[in-house]
């Protein structure tokens, strides 16, 4: 581009120069053209060199623009973008205008759509967990778990954990569980009971009276049992009820339960194989995830789509959902815009500054340059017009 204001530049030259002290009239016409288009091509190009370099080398006052002034140009570019763009009415207004979470359910609803984003978040589990297995992660992992452990309570904690249950009623549920499971436990297992009760019993006594003795036993257990988990307020289950509030003060309050966490503790730290083999079970667990998330006919990777087409068919059949979703994401999105606009507007003053002046100057040349060489075309004709009008002002 700076080829052809140089041509029209040339032209002009060798038109002055031929029409010079040419007594026909056109010729002064021509003249008086050509003579204006050289110096409006003159002084444009001047004036676009000057935006960039001192032009012929020569230190100019108030040439070199881009080079002397890079770092107050991105200041001001950062304000720029930080007033306009990042203005908290003008995200809100654009993201008022866009349904969100409707545009979100139906691209989920697309092959394209569910098969980019469970690509995505299969990459992120596999980094997570390639992450993990790293050795100085996992040295690292240890050491923060065990500093953490190291500072934890145990006896107390597991006192004020026994106190929740306690609170809410929690404690009873889980008895009951464990009593209709020791009901079906028992009532399966009566013959087997019966069979080691015969074999332990001295050899005088009567089979069949050892036997009647454990079957009444037996039958008094499982009563017992199921009296106990059909009854809420069966004696056994108050007593129970007073036996976990006793033992949950205590363990927040004795010394000796104190002791007996620390020890216990100080047990589970030391215990090498016992960690040894938490970390296989869960190199084992990341490597069964690895293998599901790598066949797409997994059992894992078909739940996951079907998780997700679910999530995207409710979500784009509930309006109300999406209005709720299209609020939520602009006030957040605004606030975390508003609340960093200064630090993300920084990154375009912070690149510009760390950018050579000579590089910027020929970055910002390389991408306006072109728009910049046009005004020097256009200075060139503009001038030859003016020229004409001062010829004709002064033949008139």
């Amino acid at each position: 581009m700076k080829h052809l204001p140089l041509l029209l530049l040339a032209l002009m030259a060798v038109l002055f120069f031929l029409t010079l002290d040419r007594p026909e009239a056109w010729a002064g016409w021509l003249h008086a053209f050509s003579e204006a288009g050289m110096v409006g091509a003159l002084a444009d190009w001047f004036a676009v060199v000057a935006l960039f370099r001192h032009p012929m080398g020569i230190p100019i006052p108030h040439t070199a623009i881009i080079p002397n002034r890079k770092d107050e140009i991105g200041d001001s570019l950062a304000r720029f973008v930080a007033d306009h763009f990042l203005a908290p009415d003008v995200i809100r207004a654009r993201l008022a205008s866009v349904n969100l979470a409707g545009n979100a359910a139906h691209w989920l609803k697309s092959p394209a759509g569910q098969e980019r984003v469970l690509d995505l978040g299969t990459r992120l589990v596999k980094s997570m967990l390639g992450a993990l297995n790293e050795e100085q992660v996992r040295r690292f992992i240890s050491r923060l778990g065990n500093r953490q452990f190291e500072q934890l309570n145990l006896a107390p904690l597991v006192g004020r954990t026994l106190e929740w249950l306690v609170e809410g009623g929690r404690h009873q549920q889980v008895l009951t569980q464990a009593l209709q499971f020791s009901l079906v436990m028992v009532h399966d297992n009566r013959d087997l009971i019966r069979g080691n009760v015969q074999r332990e019993s001295p050899w005088w006594l009567p089979g069949f009276v050892d036997d009647k003795i454990v079957v009444q036993m037996l039958d008094r257990i499982e009563t017992l049992l199921l009296e106990m988990s059909l009854d809420p307020d069966h004696p056994m289950r108050g007593d129970f009820n007073r036996w976990v509030e006793h033992w949950a003060s205590d363990l927040q309050t004795s010394p000796e339960y104190r002791r007996w966490g620390e020890k216990v503790k100080a047990d589970l730290l030391e215990n090498r194989n016992l960690q040894d083999y938490f970390y296989q079970l869960w190199t084992d667990l990341a490597e069964g995830l690895e293998q599901g998330l790598d066949d797409p006919a997994s059992p894992l990777r078909k739940e996951m789509n079907s998780v997700l087409t679910s999530f995207s068919e409710e979500l784009e059949h509930d309006e109300e959902m999406q209005l709720w979703v299209n609020g939520w994401l602009l006030e957040s999105t605004v606030a975390l815009v508003d609340e960093n606009r200064t630090a993300i507007s920084s990154l375009i003053s912070e690149t510009v500054r760390s950018w050579d002046a000579v590089e910027t100057s020929q970055r910002v040349e390389a991408a306006i340059g072109r728009d910049l060489q046009f005004i020097r075309v256009n200075g060139t004709l503009v001038g030859g017009l003016v020229g004409l009008v001062i010829h004709a002002f002064k033949m008139l």
